[in-house]
């Protein structure tokens, strides 16, 4: 099991902390559970339903474009951190929601949701596709956050871009009971 995290950029993540907090990307490699034990089959992303929608992902959210916002937003090397994924989220915010994308080599890739006063620009930093790197293997996306005294891990469903059936669910939330066995893992509604 190897963790890398991905540090803001010098100049974004000062910008960064002029108006919000850091937002890290954490990435969870896991080597020993299969996730298609779990989850088999692979989302696709949902079709959009206006027009300006379907532009705005058609230029936004083009695959240079991707690239250049995490480019942007976070180093490119990681800080590598062996065999720390219990320490790592344990260390997450109590109450804080992070976006969270699991691929299909059961990499487990989240970061804080922003919130204040400029939180919509940030927020395109975290969505998942880009977490996802637009990757074509996605096998869950949603949001987590721990709750009460930070033993127990909350995930839903809430992805715009992937919407996960709720039927699939229970499956992730036996993945990420699995990953992290000493916290108690319960799905919640994605409202």
């Amino acid at each position: 099991m190897t963790t890398f995290v991905y540090p803001p950029t010098l100049f974004f993540g000062r910008l960064l902390n002029f108006f919000s907090d850091e937002n890290p990307i954490w990435e969870i490699c896991p080597t020993s559970i299969d996730i298609n034990d779990y989850l088999p089959i692979r989302l696709n992303p949902t079709p959009l339903p206006t027009l300006s929608d379907h532009i705005k992902h058609q230029v936004l959210g083009t695959e240079s474009n991707m690239y250049l916002v995490r480019r942007i937003q976070v180093q490119k090397y990681p800080i590598v951190r062996s065999n720390d994924k219990i320490h790592l989220i344990d260390e997450l915010s109590i109450d804080q929601i992070y976006n969270f994308v699991l691929l299909g080599n059961g990499d487990l890739i989240f970061s804080q949701i922003p919130r204040g006063k400029y939180k919509y620009f940030y927020q395109l930093l975290t969505k998942h596709v880009t977490l996802a790197r637009r990757s074509c293997d996605v096998r869950f996306a949603g949001e987590m956050r721990k709750f009460g005294d930070g033993e127990i891990l909350l995930i839903n469903n809430n992805s715009g871009t992937y919407r996960p059936n709720d039927r699939i669910l229970p499956n992730a939330v036996a993945y990420f009971q699995r990953l992290f066995p000493h916290l108690l893992v319960r799905e919640i509604s994605r409202n």
